[in-house]
Formats: structure tokens, sequence, C-alpha cells
């Protein structure tokens, strides 16, 4: 495992284009097989302490059989990398216990597809828009560049983390416009973004879903452009019109675009 750490941590300082092709030391074409003729199989996110709650409470919520761990990057984040490896492990004990079989973790990321969608004309984009669209693009893209993956392995459900309220604090990115739109934006692709936390607003019921205590922000990698839509006084002010156009009118035809160019290099 060590050499496998070693690898990752080199892979994850040059962040290449991890979209439909990955190195065999990471998703061999066995293993490709093999999840590919394993029944019930979610592709999850590994994040933050949502994002483990999600992979959880999917799991009794839905029939899945086996889980595929996916790790996503920007270009963006900063922190100690070997933090998303180990909640991938808190899964798969979790998981395991209750015989759903858990694969070995994938990364994912293209910082040149977040950029094109995310960092790319963001003055025009504020212009048109009236709003810096970083953190909406942002999760659109992590929902987004799973989709080749998922598509590779024969799988039909993301599960994600989001949850439209956060003890009362809103995130532009979670707000249900935006949810709503990256749940269009996968079904284009014949796959289902579930987000079984969607309407869970309390932190105190997320650590009950984990069985362990675990603050809202820690234990997770950070990024350079955290809270970036907030006023100085902590407030966020939301046209909820324009991030609907942004989706609509450039978000979405961008982010197509790239995936359909990657999924045309994925085996039927």
């Amino acid at each position: 495992m060590k050499e496998m750490d070693n690898r990752f941590l080199e892979l994850l300082a040059d962040k290449p284009d991890l979209i439909s092709d990955f190195p065999e030391w990471m998703l061999s074409p066995s293993a490709v097989d093999e999840i590919r003729a394993t029944e019930g199989v979610a592709i999850a996110e590994i994040a933050g302490r949502d994002s483990i709650a999600a992979v959880l409470r999917a799991c009794e919520l839905r029939p899945i059989k086996a889980v595929v761990p996916t790790i996503a990057y920007t270009g963006t984040e900063y922190g100690r990398w070997k933090t998303p490896f180990e909640k991938a492990e808190l899964v798969k004990e979790r998981l395991e216990q209750n015989s759903i079989k858990v694969f070995d973790p994938v990364v994912v990321g293209s910082p040149r597809i977040w950029w094109t969608l995310c960092g790319k004309n963001t003055a025009q984009l504020n212009q048109q828009f009236g709003f810096l669209p970083h953190c909406v693009g942002c999760h659109l893209y992590f929902h987004a560049i799973r989709i080749p993956l998922a598509t590779k392995l024969g799988s039909n459900l993301i599960i994600g983390g989001e949850r439209e309220s956060h003890n009362g604090k809103i995130k532009i990115n979670q707000i249900k416009i935006s949810l709503d739109a990256y749940q269009v934006f996968v079904k284009k692709f014949d796959i289902e973004l579930f987000l079984p936390l969607r309407h869970i607003t309390s932190g105190e019921e997320i650590e009950a879903i984990i069985g362990m205590q675990w603050d809202e922000g820690e234990q997770q990698l950070e990024c350079v452009l955290s809270k970036n839509y907030r006023q100085r006084d902590g407030s966020v002010i939301i046209n909820e019109e324009s991030i609907k156009r942004f989706f609509y009118e450039f978000a979405f035809d961008t982010a197509e675009k790239d995936i359909r160019e990657y999924l045309e290099k994925v085996p039927s």
C-alpha cells in the first residue's frame, strides 16, 4: 500500500487529465471487467464529512451491492492529500460490515476542464450573470468528471453529498437551483445523481449517520476560493435567476462538450 500511496501522491502533484483513461496500477482492465460484472455498483464521492455520510445513507436507501470510491481534484485544493484516502478506508470498513463490496479508490480530475468551466473568462461571466461562478461551476465539474468513469464501469448511479442547508447556513453551490441543475446535467447521460442528504439540515444528524463526531469543514482538503461569494459580514446575496442562467446559458453546454469528447474514448 505504501508504494501505491507514493504513486497517488505523485499523480496528485502532477494533476493530469484523468477522465476516461487511468493507469493500470489504479484501475486495471481486469478490475474494470470485475466491476462491470458486479450488480448494483454505485460511484461514490469521497471528500468531506457530508460525502461520507451520503455514501452510508445511500446504501441504506438503495439496493447497492458495491461501491467505487472516487477522489476528485481541480487545481485549487490544498492540504493533506492522504485524508480522503483514509476516509475511503472508513467507508470500506463500514460498508463491508453489511456485505457491500468496496473497490479500491479511483482518482479523477482535469484542471483544464475546471479552467474552461470555472476559471476562463471569469470577468465576462461575472458581467453577464452578475456573480462569480467559481463554486457553482466547480460542483458541476465534480459531478461531470465522474460521468465517463461511471460509463466505463457500467454504473448508472453517482452518489453526492450536497444538502440545501447546513444548520441554516447557505452555500451558493448547494441551493435548490444548483442541486437541481447538477441532477439535470447528469441525467443527460442516463445516469442518476443521488443526493440522499439533500433535505437534512442538521450537522448532528450527519454525525449520527457516520457514528462519530466530525465538525463540518474539518478532516478534508481546503480550497483557495472557498467562500468567495460571501460578503465581508459573512452574508450571502443570491440572485437565483442569474445562477439558473449560468447553468442553462453557459455551463451545461461547456461541460457537455468536454464530457462527450471523453465519452468517445470509452469502449461501449
